[in-house]
């Protein structure tokens, strides 16, 4: 992909949503693309959404418009205000709670409803662990991560 490319079509993006490029940067790595968007705190939760809603379907429309232009599906890395990495956190905190009670109860826990994207950070997490393991059932839009005693 045309990294001169990729910045503009992104740019050009972004400043349809009314966003100064100072509120944001674009970094390129190989098929990897990072966005960072720096907004004021009463306009970033239109752009995170319940649950990090906003953010994926903007993901989902940058990788359409960049497969249709390059015919390639890019990695797309898209926060705001940081909110990717406070969800990681809550993320490994539900995580951990989850594998206490499973070991300490010796039965199966579900997770709340976890985007796949979610459930993919938490299957990482904890898939180091000896004494569980994770699993995801389900049908999408219901699909649930157990966490399992060994």
């Amino acid at each position: 992909m045309d990294q001169l490319k990729v910045s503009e079509i992104i740019g050009n993006i972004l400043s349809q949503l009314n966003l100064d490029e100072n509120q944001y940067k674009i970094e390129l790595e190989e098929e990897n693309i990072n966005i960072t968007l720096s907004l004021p705190v009463e306009s970033a939760g239109v752009f995170v959404g319940r649950h990090g809603e906003s953010l994926s379907s903007l993901r989902m429309i940058f990788s359409l418009i960049l497969f249709q232009r390059f015919n390639v599906w890019p990695k797309i890395h898209l926060n705001v205000n940081d909110y990717q990495e406070r969800r990681e956190e809550a993320l490994k905190e539900i995580a951990d709670s989850a594998v206490e009670k499973a070991v300490t109860l010796k039965k199966e826990i579900i997770l709340p409803n976890l985007s796949s994207y979610e459930r993919r950070i938490v299957h990482m997490y904890l898939s180091e662990r000896s004494d569980i393991k994770t699993e995801s059932r389900g049908v999408p839009p219901l699909r649930q991560m157990v966490v399992i005693p060994v």
